[in-house]
């Protein structure tokens, strides 16, 4: 699921090419897998790592290994938690700043590597193997993982022999990774990592290791300065004089590879380290290629030089860093052939002149043998707005009403609609998609309350929900189906303090769903359904419900009927936008509504034993007085 990165509480083979990198722009190089150090074209020129699985990379992917397979693991936005990881493919390699200077300052290598893992035979169509985020869009989450498809049913099954086939197009694993499969197809998310490395101290005691010692290497050029004063601000080199790492990185350390061509540096997570993360600004604001990377910045748009990063303490399933108040920048962990929704989304509304969602600023993409994968997304930061989560949990505690608040998000939500169905395609969801989606909703009921028997005596009545929009589409019922959010809740909804308006932000939907799923036309009720849903979670949590205890003094009284009206104020707002109300369609929103409160389910059961009664609340709502039964 989507992190809501913007919010402020809350898974190629390159061919040999060069590129050009004219100054005044940071200057890079693709490294060299082997032991013989980075290798350089002329100036201004990269040359881009050897093609995967050829042997080439096992100098630099083979001592990396060791340390990623502990490293990745501990990450918030590694996909697969549990699964041992088996072997690595690396897609590419690029330095942003030299890895070996002479000097001691510190690099910044980028890499794209797939992390080969063991099926997981329990996950059912992906809901609840990633703990992205709660799915309330609560404090320390800030996403909503769904379980749900939108039109065609399982998670990822629909589009997974395709989505496949795009995947094997950018990477494929090297022998030693074959070797391990056996003949069993092997899941492999595609991850970014950005590493920043300090060399081993050339001043310091003891001799280079080995495989250094007797490498010719080039001193540092006036374009490598440059990327150094751009990188550092200070325009100063950052120096390791000691063996251990700064006081500043320590929370960030990976750790030091005993062989390999970055033998004995210390390597740690770059996003950490300031003068690294000006450096991705810096690329942005004067964009161009370097090897595989391309940074593109939107027409017109200018950036600022020389603003402070701070990158965000929240991470989810992707990683973002704020520019003074200006910008922020998110970047993308698991990594998939083509165009983010994220992006995609932000392009088209821009293109309609919707004000609801903060304009793209910049982007950086790898390209590969298929479609470019978007790997970041800057935008502007809206410095000026609390996410809609906290802002409800605070109207909570005081015992506030959220009634003009929650109509004036249902209007802000119906206009987002209507411009994704104005610039987006559209399609339309018939009799057999109705069944074929109502089919997936009833297994995935079954998957979840064979996992947590407290669903049980629910299913019968649940099931009904589902037979009864079954039977609209049996009638020859169709709904209009287009471009969604997919992965809506408060905690991606953003208020400003000045006037109350409202955005919303993060549209690259489930992470966990492939790429191509998450770019299908789907019915709008699927984000009414989950923002419904997360005033339920907001009303539990704020008045004590969850993991709090009773309902404190000035807490609410009546936290359910603070969710009643909130959602009724909600669809309110959604109908007077766009002249639809969804609760007219009470069979579809019940179906699409069902399907997420059971999701809720498994996920409380799996992550948060102790908020199960949130969802299971909704459930017994659901279900209806007389739902209780032993099928």
């Amino acid at each position: 699921m989507s992190d809501s990165s913007m919010s402020r509480g809350s898974p190629p083979t390159p061919s040999p090419a060069t590129a050009s990198a004219a100054p005044p722009r940071p200057t890079g190089r693709a490294a060299g897998p082997r032991g013989d150090g980075p290798r350089t074209g002329g100036a201004g020129q990269v040359a881009a790592a050897p093609a995967a699985g050829s042997g080439a990379d096992d100098g630099l992917l083979a001592s990396l290994a060791p340390l990623l397979t502990e490293w990745l693991p501990r990450q918030r936005w590694f996909a697969g938690k549990g699964r041992p990881i088996s072997g690595f493919t690396l897609v590419s390699a690029t330095e942003l700043l030299p890895c070996t200077a002479r000097d001691g300052a510190a690099g910044l290598l980028h890499l794209l590597v797939r992390a080969h893992q063991d099926p997981d035979e329990d996950t059912e169509g992906g809901a609840g193997d990633e703990a992205d985020g709660d799915p309330g869009g609560g404090a320390g989450a800030g996403a909503n993982a769904d379980a749900g498809d939108g039109s065609v049913g399982r998670a990822g099954q629909a589009m997974a022999g395709a989505e496949r086939a795009e995947r094997g197009a950018l990477a494929k694993p090297s022998s030693a990774s074959r070797a391990r499969r056996r003949g069993a197809p092997e899941p492999a998310d595609c991850y970014q990592l950005l590493l920043g490395v300090l060399p081993p101290n050339p001043h310091g005691a003891g001799p280079p290791p080995a495989n250094r010692a007797a490498r010719a290497e080039p001193g540092p050029t006036a374009a490598n300065a440059d990327a150094n004063a751009a990188a550092n601000g200070a325009g100063e080199p950052v120096v390791a004089r000691e063996a251990a790492a700064p006081p500043r990185l320590a929370h960030a350390l990976i750790g030091r590879p005993a062989t390999g061509p970055l033998a004995g540096a210390l390597l740690y997570e770059a996003l950490a380290d300031p003068r690294q993360a000006a450096l991705l600004l810096e690329r942005l604001r004067l964009p161009g290629t370097l090897g595989p990377l391309r940074f593109r910045r939107a027409p017109g748009a200018t950036i600022e030089a020389g603003l402070t990063p701070r990158p965000l303490a929240a991470e989810q399933s992707n990683s973002s860093v704020v520019y003074g108040d200006a910008y922020i920048l998110k970047v993308f962990r698991r990594i998939a052939p083509g165009i983010n929704p994220d992006l995609e989304v932000a392009l088209a509304l821009t293109r309609t002149g919707c004000r609801r969602v903060p304009p793209p600023t910049a982007w950086f993409e790898a390209a590969g043998a298929g479609a470019p994968a978007t790997l970041g997304l800057l935008q502007p930061y809206l410095a000026d707005c609390a996410d809609g989560w906290q802002y409800a949990l605070d109207q909570l505690a005081r015992g506030a009403d959220f009634t003009a608040a929650a109509h004036a998000l249902g209007q802000a939500t119906a206009e987002v609609h209507l411009a994704l169905a104005r610039s987006l395609p559209t399609a339309e969801i018939g009799p057999p998609q109705v069944e074929h989606l109502t089919a997936a909703m009833s297994r995935r009921l079954d998957a979840a309350a064979g996992a947590v028997p407290a669903l049980r005596p629910f299913r019968r009545a649940l099931r009904g929900a589902y037979a009864d929009l079954a039977a609209l589409g049996d009638s020859g019922r169709a709904w209009p189906a287009q471009r969604i959010h997919g992965d809506l809740h408060l905690g991606q909804a953003l208020r400003s303090t000045r006037d109350g308006r409202w955005s919303l932000i993060d549209f690259e939907g489930e992470p966990a769903s492939p790429l191509a799923e998450r770019r299908r036309p789907q019915p709008v009720v699927r984000d009414i359904a989950g923002m419904l849903r997360s005033f339920d979670y907001a009303a539990a949590v704020g008045g004590g419900g969850a993991h709090g205890g009773p309902e404190s003094a000035a807490g609410p009284r009546e936290p359910r009927e603070w969710a009643r009206r909130s959602r009724a104020a909600y669809c309110a707002g959604y109908a007077a936008a766009c002249g639809h109300d969804p609760r007219a369609e009470p069979e579809l929103l019940r179906a699409y509504e069902t399907d997420k409160a059971v999701y809720e389910v498994l996920y409380e059961a799996r992550h948060r034993p102790d908020w199960l009664p949130v969802p299971l609340s909704a459930i017994r709502r659901l279900a209806g007085p007389a739902a209780r039964d032993t099928a």
